[in-house]
């Protein structure tokens, strides 16, 4: 089972999300050339909305984001990149999710041997506890109230 999620959730994560907007995706993934502190998604300065505006209208004329991306690492530098080239930050996610799956399954079976082991048979030989008399006075009540 653990396989088949594996499997399922590879090719999910190697895509890009089909409605994320082109140039916000580039615009995440490189730095601000001004202090190389922020994404220009994020960085406000002139040299970041320029550069915002210079990739909305690179993208609208038909560039992909990789092209874009290049030629802005080309300009300034293998510095500017926020994430490193081939790189998707979602893959390790992958990973995190198997392991909490598996050790969820593993708490789960612990926790359902626990529950069996606390659950111990009658021992033979022991009979059922004995009645008194108040057990008598509510049958002969409960049987009164049949009759009724």
């Amino acid at each position: 089972m653990l396989l088949a999620l594996t499997m399922a959730a590879a090719p999910a994560s190697a895509q890009p999300l089909a409605q994320e907007d082109p140039s916000g995706v580039v615009s995440s993934r490189v730095l601000a050339p001004c202090c190389y502190e922020q994404t220009l998604d994020v960085h406000e300065s002139p040299l970041a909305s320029a550069l915002r505006d210079e990739i909305r209208a690179r993208l609208r004329a038909g560039e992909r984001p990789a092209e874009v991306e290049a030629s802005l690492v080309a300009r300034y530098g293998e510095r500017v990149r926020a994430v490193p080239r081939d790189h998707d930050p979602r893959d390790p996610m992958l990973v995190l999710v198997v392991l909490a799956m598996a050790f969820a399954a593993a708490m789960l079976v612990r926790a359902t041997r626990r529950w069996n082991r606390r659950a111990p048979a009658a021992p033979a030989g022991t009979t059922a506890p004995s009645r008194d008399a108040l057990d008598a006075r509510i049958d002969d009540e409960l049987h009164a109230l049949d009759e009724a």
